[in-house]
């Protein structure tokens, strides 16, 4: 087809003269700015592509890129169509197939791949989606919108440098999106780059004021480095910002006062009191009796369990009904290491509430860890019939299912374990394990070979490469 076809399915990015150098990491060789001229030269170079044309040109103070395929092709342009139908009407399967049409036909369409990548990820294909994000981005280097995705879904996968440089590159062709700077927040965050994590959610909020998970991201921030006002302020914004949700609740349990007294740990430790749930003080009396129970979560969110452990135990002194405080002293034992003490918390939690099946979940995972076959099977059956129907939930429930025998039902459940999230490493090896006990090994090998291909090293893949030798001997 033509090149007013082509011109069709352009990608065109418009920066400011004046920040283009610095935006685009292009650098002079002297100590003067490149003049316009040599900018447009040099990111010409920058985003050349083999697979289609880049261009670039000067209006009055902007720099305009822009970027179009060599060609079109009618066919495949046809499954593109029906495509984008489909994914309309939420008949993601139909879509996907056409997409992959459409890019056996023309594999060097970017926008297929991204379309397609969009639905990989929805689906929590992220390794799939990966090699259709770094092929588009290849063909189309200015595609702003596939390097936030494949940063986000890098993001998916924890690796969080490769995440960090996707966004950063999506955020040098287009400054106005707002996932990309809520997305970079989150993986500064993680990398404790706390200043740029800031900043980045403070753009975030710029661009979108009610963004709760922007403020929820600050307020984590400011609740790490002991700055309480403003995490407390943030923690505000995300409770009017998100009523009734769980972010809500969380941000409401998490505010507290500059009042209050951090326990010396040596002094817990020579008690006894951190090794144990029992309620003994573990804690420094505060005057407001919430304060221990909001200074634990601060504790919580920055990584320090043991301390967080003393705060939820101080607090259950004087609230020993609060069957939330509880459930987090629970999943701060689990963090711990201590899955025997977290379950006795769990139970409490489900003595003094027993609709919410996030403590019977937190139960399971912790009888699981102890091994406790009949009791998790019990525990797990309870939570999936209160609403727990996640990834997580089916997988302990169907291995404990295959070690209690009922290899149909566990594999029932671990299959839709792998549906909910098509990433679960553990839910694949079981599966594989439940198949072999059923002799359809090559069934197995085909979920096997599914955890060799995840990008990251894990204990699972070891083990994994053990089942694939052992079923390989004759």
């Amino acid at each position: 087809m033509g090149n007013t076809a082509s011109k069709s399915k352009m990608i065109s990015v418009t920066i400011l003269l004046s920040d283009a150098e610095l935006r685009l990491n292009i650098q002079s060789d002297g100590a003067q700015p490149l003049s316009h001229e040599a900018v447009k030269e040099a990111v010409i170079a920058k985003y050349h592509s083999d697979a289609g044309l880049t261009e670039a040109f000067i209006e009055e103070d902007r720099l305009v890129i822009q970027w179009m395929p060599e060609h079109i092709n009618r066919e495949a342009e046809a499954y593109h169509q029906a495509a984008v139908e489909f994914a309309k009407r939420k008949l993601i399967d139909k879509a996907m197939a056409n997409w992959e049409k459409g890019i056996n036909l023309n594999p060097h369409d970017a926008d297929y791949r991204y379309k397609l990548s969009l639905l990989l990820y929805e689906k929590k294909q992220y390794a799939d989606a990966i090699l259709h994000l770094e092929r588009a981005v290849t063909l189309c280097p200015i595609h702003y919108k596939a390097h936030l995705l494949l940063g986000m879904t890098w993001l998916k996968l924890r690796k969080f440098e490769k995440a960090e440089n996707a966004l950063e590159d999506s955020r040098a062709l287009h400054m106005k999106n707002m996932l990309v700077h809520l997305n970079l927040g989150a993986v500064y965050s993680v990398q404790r780059k706390f200043n740029e994590a800031i900043a980045a959610f403070e753009v975030c909020t710029e661009l979108n004021p009610r963004e709760a998970r922007a403020y929820l991201g600050l307020a984590r921030i400011y609740t790490v480095i002991s700055d309480t006002e403003q995490a407390n302020r943030f923690f505000r914004r995300v409770a009017e910002l998100a009523p009734g949700t769980k972010m809500a609740e969380y941000a409401q349990r998490a505010i507290k006062v500059d009042s209050v007294v951090v326990p010396d740990e040596s002094k817990t430790r020579q008690s006894g009191s951190s090794d144990s749930p029992s309620l003994r003080a573990t804690a420094q009396p505060v005057e407001n009796r919430d304060d221990q129970f909001s200074m634990g979560m601060g504790h919580y969110i920055a990584g320090q369990y043991n301390q967080a452990a003393q705060q939820y135990k101080a607090f259950l002194q004087t609230h020993p009904s609060d069957d939330y405080a509880w459930y987090l002293l629970g999943e701060t034992l689990l963090r711990l290491g201590k899955p025997e003490e977290a379950a006795d918390c769990f139970k409490r939690s489900i003595r003094l509430n027993d609709k919410r099946g996030l403590y019977f979940k937190c139960l399971g995972v912790a009888l699981h860890q102890l091994g406790k076959t009949n009791e998790v099977t019990q525990v797990l059956k309870k939570a999936i019939e209160l609403g727990k129907r996640d990834g997580l939930s089916f997988s302990i429930y169907g291995a404990n299912l295959l070690r209690s025998r009922k290899i149909d039902d566990g594999i029932n459940y671990l299959q839709m374990a792998i549906k909910k999230n098509p990433n679960n490493p553990y839910a694949l090896y079981q599966l594989a394990l439940g198949l072999v006990q059923q002799n359809e090994t090559d069934k197995a090998k085909m979920y096997l070979d599914q955890i060799m291909a995840f990008p990251a090293a894990s204990p699972i893949k070891d083990q994994a490469v053990k089942m694939i030798q052992t079923l390989s001997i004759p």
